[in-house]
């Protein structure tokens, strides 16, 4: 009897520590859109799962365990929107696999993704001739966005007041080019840009 209460008190506290993280932190875990999230999931998925069913882990070890994790998760949440670079390091960076209806071979190696896997993918996405692409891009998940020529599309060159340089990279654009357009709507300093997009040669902005 006393191990059966002895899981549903650690079963009870898991589920209050994954509701208050979530909570705190945003709901990424939920549709994990990074590599971080998805690491975060199977951790945390290791830690309930091994922790209920051993009695040897005292419910005080698995608070301090949970609490661990918590701290761990929140401080590379924090360094992942304060630093690009630390961002890039955890997540990985966009990687093009097709730009301007040209297919890059050489970032292929780079995604460890085969020509097969490739068709795979962009198929499942509603695209069945190659020629139809205009860009195609692996996300930091796995997933990959397709853009069709016919399509018009946006690349997010600041967010938050920082400039993203891959995206800027892919759009053709340089940063002088951004600030210049900044300039004409009379904004001198990135950081009070809350979203910047390039889309049909001009920029959408957004203020924070």
């Amino acid at each position: 009897m006393s191990f059966i209460i002895s899981i549903a008190i650690k079963l009870t506290i898991g589920f209050t520590a994954l509701v208050l993280f979530m909570n705190l932190n945003g709901k990424g875990q939920l549709a994990p859109l990074s590599t971080g999230d998805q690491i975060g999931n199977y951790v945390l998925g290791g830690i309930i799962g091994g922790v209920i069913y051993n009695p040897a882990i005292t419910i005080v070890q698995f608070l301090i365990v949970l609490l661990i994790w918590g701290v761990l998760m929140t401080a590379i949440n924090f360094l992942k929107t304060t630093s690009t670079g630390v961002k890039n390091i955890i997540d990985g960076q966009v990687i093009s696999l097709v730009k301007n209806g040209q297919i890059i071979t050489e970032n292929f190696t780079k995604a460890s993704m085969t020509v097969a896997d490739f068709y795979t993918k962009v198929r499942m996405k509603g695209v069945y001739k190659v020629s139809d692409i205009e860009g195609a891009f692996l996300e930091s998940n796995g997933q990959i966005t397709v853009i069709k020529k016919e399509d018009e599309y946006g690349l997010v060159v600041i967010a938050e007041g920082k400039v993203q340089e891959n995206n800027l990279l892919h759009s053709g654009k340089n940063l002088k080019w951004v600030m210049e357009k900044l300039e004409k709507k009379g904004i001198k300093n990135i950081e009070g840009v809350f979203l910047a997009e390039i889309s049909n040669d001009d920029l959408f902005i957004v203020h924070k």
